[in-house]
C-alpha cells in the first residue's frame, strides 16, 4: 500500500484544525506539522473555527489517477495530497490546491491576502468568496454554495450500534512506520450500517473523518488499486469481501521476545495457541467494519496530545483487513532490515486506512441541492458521547415530515397504529423512532395536530441541560418533538408506546429554562407498555414555550429511580424526554 496514516509537513496550505473538547474545558486545534497558513485564515475569519471550512478541503481538492487497468481512481483531499505531492515532497503542491487556494497563494499567503480576495468568485459559481465563507460553503468548490440545505443524516449511539448484528474478526494490523500487531475487533459490518442508514443507489464511496481533521476515502465496491479499501462489495469472482489470511509468527519479529529489533505485537489474547502458518478462521469472512471493541474491550476514546497528535482509537474505528494478505514486515524507520520480513513498500499496510476515532461517515455523492454538514456536529463532543453521524447519499424521504427518515421509521412498513388507513411512517400524527440506547423503537401518537422535529439522543448529549437534572436513570435516551397545526390553547393527548412494559415506579419530569426540572403526573401507568400525556398549548406546565400559539413543545422525561432493583430497573422501564428549541 502506498498511502499510510502519517502526519507530515506540507509547505503550502492544509487547514486540518477542528475545534475540540477535552474534559469539557480545554480547547485547541490540529494542524500539519510546520503548516503556517491556517492561522492566517482563522485570523481573518475566526468564526469559521471548527466549521466544515476549517479543513484541508478549503484550499486543497481531491484528485484522480488512472490505475494499471486504465480505470480512474478518485481520492479525497487528504489522500490526493499525499499521493500527488508525496510524503517526501517530491511532487508539485500546486497540483493539489483548488481555485480558492490558488487565489490565496497568488495574493501573497497572508491574512491581508485572505481579505483581498473576498470580493472575487474563485470557483465561478456566482457567489463571492466572502459570501460563501459567511454561509460556510466552500469558496473553491462550484458544487457547494449558499442556498443549499444540509444533506440527509442519521446519528447512531454506541448502544444503538451494539444492538445491530455484531461481527468479530482476528486480523493483522500492518503499518509502514510504527509497530504491527495482531488484534481482534468486533463491531458492525459497514454494509449493515450503510444499509440501515438508507444508503442511496446513487452512492459510490464514503469518506471517514476523525475529529482531528484526518479523512480517509473508501470506494463502496472493490477496486484493484492497493490503497482502495472497499466497504460494501465482494472481491471479483469471490463470495467474500476480503481474502482469508494465515497467522504469521516469527520469534525475530516478536517485540516481547526481541525488544531491540522486534516490530510485531503478539500479545492479544486471540494469539494464544496459534502457530506460524495457521489459517485464521473467521465466521462469515473478513469485512470492513465499524469497530466498537478491541480485544473484547471498548475502544479507548481518542484524545489530542500536546503534540497535536491523535492518541487512542475510539469510540469507533473503521477497520479494513488486508486486500493482499502478507506477514508483518519491519518498520520502514528501523535501521536493522536484515530480518525475516524486512520492510516491503509494496506489501499491504492496511492499518493506515483504518481511521481511528471516527465521528463522521460521508456518503458520496451528496444529493442535488444539499451541502456538507457542519463538522462541529460531529467533533470531539461525539467522541465524549459515543456517537457517530452518517450523512450524504441516503434515502431522504420523510413521508410524514416529522424529522425521522422513512429508513428509520418504517419498521413494519404496513403498520397503522390508529387504523385510519395511513401507514404510520406516512401518518403525520404518528412518529416511530429508534431510542438512543438500543435498536428498539418508541411510537408516539397525537390525538390531534402533527409531529415535527422529532429527535432522539442520549441523556448525556450536549443539547440536554445537566443543570438540576434529577438523580434518576434514563435508560432509553432523549427524544424531542413539537406538535403543530392545533387550535391555540387546545389540549392534545399523546400516547407513547414503549418497546416493553413501563415500570410502575417510573416518574415523569418536565424541563424548561424558566422552571428547570420538575416532576409532573402522567396517565396510564398501570404496568403495560403505554403511557399518556396531556399537553395543553400555552400551559407552562406542559408546553415549554408557554405560548398559546398552536404549537406545543414538550420537554419531559419518563425516568426510573437510580437505585431501583433489577426487577424494577430493567428493559420494562423507559425514559422519554425532549430537547429545548
Amino acid at each position: 500500500m502506498k498511502i499510510t496514516r502519517m502526519f507530515t509537513w506540507i509547505p503550502f496550505w492544509c487547514v486540518c484544525s477542528l475545534l475540540f473538547l477535552i474534559n469539557a474545558t480545554a480547547y485547541g486545534a490540529y494542524h500539519h506539522e510546520g503548516e503556517k497558513d491556517a492561522g492566517k485564515f482563522l485570523e481573518a475569519y475566526p468564526a469559521i473555527t471548527g466549521t466544515k471550512l476549517d479543513h484541508c478541503a478549503l484550499c486543497h481538492s481531491g484528485g484522480e489517477y488512472t490505475d494499471s487497468k486504465g480505470k480512474p481512481v478518485k481520492l479525497g483531499s487528504c489522500q490526493w495530497c499525499h499521493y500527488s505531492y508525496g510524503y517526501n515532497g517530491a511532487g508539485n503542491i500546486s497540483d493539489t490546491i483548488n481555485s480558492y487556494g490558488a487565489a490565496y497563494k497568488a495574493a501573497g499567503r497572508t491574512t491581508d491576502a485572505v481579505r483581498s480576495i473576498d470580493g472575487a468568485d474563485a470557483d465561478n459559481d456566482g457567489y463571492t468568496n466572502q459570501a460563501e465563507i459567511a454561509a460556510k460553503t466552500f469558496p473553491g468548490d462550484s458544487t457547494d454554495h449558499p442556498g443549499l440545505v444540509p444533506a440527509p443524516y442519521r446519528i447512531y449511539t454506541r448502544k444503538q450500534l451494539e444492538g445491530m448484528n455484531q461481527h468479530k474478526q482476528f486480523m493483522l494490523m500492518n503499518t509502514s512506520r510504527s509497530g504491527d500487531s495482531y488484534d481482534e475487533y468486533s463491531g458492525v459490518p459497514m454494509k449493515t450500517l450503510l444499509d440501515d442508514a438508507g444508503i442511496s443507489s446513487a452512492a459510490t464511496n464514503i469518506t471517514v473523518y476523525a475529529p482531528d481533521g484526518w479523512s480517509q476515502y473508501h470506494p463502496l465496491e472493490y477496486e484493484a488499486a492497493a490503497e482502495m479499501y472497499h466497504v460494501y462489495g465482494n472481491m471479483p469472482d469471490q463470495d467474500y469481501q476480503y481474502p482469508p489470511a494465515v497467522y504469521a509468527y516469527d520469534l525475530q519479529a516478536d517485540v516481547k521476545e526481541n525488544p531491540t529489533d522486534g516490530w510485531c505485537d503478539y500479545s492479544a489474547p486471540s494469539c494464544a495457541g496459534r502457530t506460524n502458518g495457521d489459517p485464521i478462521p473467521v465466521t462469515d469472512g473478513l469485512k470492513a467494519i465499524l469497530a466498537v471493541k478491541h480485544d473484547g474491550a471498548y475502544l479507548t476514546p481518542g484524545v489530542l496530545t500536546q503534540e497535536n497528535k491523535l492518541d487512542g482509537e475510539g469510540p469507533f474505528r473503521v477497520v479494513v483487513p488486508q486486500k493482499s494478505p502478507a506477514p508483518p514486515d519491519q518498520s520502514s524507520k528501523a535501521s536493522n532490515q536484515d530480518v525475516t520480513w524486512p520492510y516491503n513498500y509494496d506489501w499491504d499496510h492496511n492499518a493506515g486506512a483504518c481511521s481511528r476515532s471516527a465521528t463522521i461517515i460521508k456518503v458520496s455523492p451528496l444529493p442535488e441541492g444539499t451541502t456538507d454538514i457542519n463538522v462541529l456536529e460531529a467533533g470531539w463532543s461525539y467522541v465524549d458521547q459515543n456517537k457517530i453521524i452518517v450523512y450524504g447519499a441516503l434515502d431522504s424521504i420523510d413521508s410524514n415530515a416529522n424529522g425521522i427518515l422513512d429508513s428509520e421509521e418504517k419498521g413494519a412498513a404496513n403498520a397503522d397504529y390508529d387504523n385510519d388507513g395511513t401507514n404510520d411512517y406516512a401518518d403525520r400524527d404518528t412518529a416511530r423512532f429508534r431510542h438512543a440506547n438500543g435498536n428498539e423503537h418508541i411510537l408516539m401518537h397525537a390525538s390531534q395536530g402533527y409531529f415535527a422535529d422529532v429527535q432522539c439522543v442520549g441523556d448525556d448529549d450536549s443539547s440536554v441541560s445537566q443543570n438540576g437534572k434529577p438523580a434518576v436513570t434514563f435508560p432509553f435516551g432523549v427524544v424531542s418533538f413539537r406538535i403543530t397545526d392545533i387550535s391555540p390553547g387546545s389540549t392534545v393527548t399523546v400516547e407513547l408506546v414503549m418497546p416493553s412494559n413501563v415500570a410502575t415506579n417510573s416518574r415523569y419530569y418536565k424541563y424548561d429554562s424558566a422552571n428547570g426540572w420538575r416532576q409532573i403526573s402522567f396517565g396510564s401507568n398501570d404496568g403495560d407498555a403505554i403511557i399518556t400525556l396531556q399537553l395543553t398549548d400555552g400551559d407552562t406546565a406542559t408546553d415549554a414555550d408557554g405560548l398559546a400559539n398552536g404549537v406545543i413543545v414538550d420537554p419531559g422525561a419518563l425516568t426510573v429511580p437510580a437505585n431501583s432493583s433489577s426487577s424494577e430497573n430493567d428493559s420494562s422501564s423507559c425514559f422519554v424526554s425532549t430537547l429545548l428549541f
